[in-house]
């Protein structure tokens, strides 16, 4: 999970008029609010089943495909608008009709109010508009396996259900509130639930992490890596309940510990493929270090001059799976990096093996959620 730059439209025009003001073929469940979360981003062609499948021009409030009995369609972008079974109509969006409470889009089963934006002549995305219990329960074992503790699972749901509506509160103006990858939250849709998902989601029911009567930036991540890191020394902005916590529960999750080596002449290759102007490494070091160790700033000589990178776009460039955390120490030789580091993520907020730690050794959700936010309060939003 990482926080990104605000999500700009997407040059559909007038989308957002026409969101607002089109009738809903979703479920909102009552007092439960909805999320929208970007399920599929720049694909050319969707592949859909289901029962009874219909499309609406989202623009005009108009059926372009209306069979009840059909069960599998293929979508894809056309320059003249959106094509259905080699057939193109003349939306820029459509709104998704069925029955049976859920549809398989490329393979991904899928609940709520959705709809397929055209973003160019190649590429559409897909929007789902999905009540937030259900959200949670698609992510919860995404997030998490499912044969970890309950309690872990239930602050989880609790934290999950918070930076939802963090977000729903800062994207109103906008598409969608929440893509479904590590940028934000993984949602995995309805194939991810299971019971014990949902019983985590039934036990926490519309509860929310807040500060001053709002629901917090509920951040969190793998494996800190023995302590958490203050927002302001990731993030740049200070929240008064991201504040830096010894953690000794995660010290027994698999990659704890981790080592990577990359060779100056791969460095340079990833710059370059990042539109940074060089062609050979010449050194790496580390300028700034935060209170908790993690890098701050990282410099790269080059034959074109320095470059300093800040710990978290020096992930981006090497991989986040490759640099699992800006938690790390380095030995330069031969050409080559050799990185030492621990943890994995952002170090910011929960951390998600020391939440199945401290649930192995008894606490509950709450006493989980107050151990890595600060200040906060845990309250029944719906």
């Amino acid at each position: 999970m990482f926080i990104h730059a605000k999500k700009k439209l997407i040059g559909l025009g007038s989308v957002l008029f026409f969101i607002l003001a089109m009738p809903h073929y979703g479920s909102t469940d009552g007092a439960i609010p909805t999320v929208r979360v970007k399920v599929f981003h720049d694909v050319s062609t969707l592949h859909i089943e289901g029962r009874d499948i219909q499309l609406v021009d989202t623009y005009r409030n108009l059926y372009i495909f209306r069979n009840p009995g059909i069960s599998y369609i293929i979508i894809s972008a056309a320059s003249n608008g959106i094509m259905v079974n080699k057939a193109v109509y003349p939306a820029r969006m459509v709104t998704l009709i069925f029955s049976g409470g859920a549809v398989r889009i490329n393979g991904t089963l899928l609940r709520g109010h959705l709809e397929i934006a055209h973003t160019d002549n190649s590429h559409l995305i897909v929007v789902n508009e999905i009540n937030l219990e259900s959200y949670v329960a698609g992510l919860v074992n995404a997030e998490m396996p499912h044969n970890w503790p309950l309690e872990a699972l239930e602050a989880q749901a609790v934290v999950a259900r918070t930076y939802a509506l963090w977000q729903k509160s800062r994207h109103l103006d906008q598409y969608f509130d929440m893509e479904n990858g590590v940028m934000d939250q993984v949602y995995a849709g309805a194939d991810s639930e299971d019971s014990k998902g949902w019983e985590a989601v039934n036990a926490t029911r519309g509860q929310i992490i807040t500060y001053g009567g709002k629901p917090i930036l509920a951040m969190y991540h793998s494996i800190c890596g023995g302590e958490t890191e203050n927002s302001e020394d990731a993030i740049g902005y200070k929240y008064p309940y991201l504040r830096a916590v010894k953690c000794d529960f995660c010290r027994i999750a698999p990659g704890f510990n981790w080592k990577y080596t990359v060779g100056f002449k791969s460095l340079a290759d990833r710059l370059i493929t990042k539109g940074y102007t060089l062609s050979e490494v010449y050194g790496f070091k580390i300028l700034k270090r935060s209170r908790t160790q993690r890098v701050m700033t990282a410099r790269v000589i080059t034959n074109r001059g320095n470059i300093d990178l800040d710990g978290v776009t020096l992930r981006g460039v090497l991989g986040y799976d490759k640099l699992r955390s800006t938690l790390f120490w380095i030995q330069v030789k031969n050409n080559k990096i050799f990185f030492s580091g621990r943890g994995f993520g952002h170090g910011v907020g929960m951390c998600q093996w020391g939440a199945y730690g401290m649930a192995k050794k008894g606490y509950n959700y709450r006493q989980i959620i107050h151990y890595y936010y600060k200040q906060v309060h845990i309250e029944r939003f719906y």
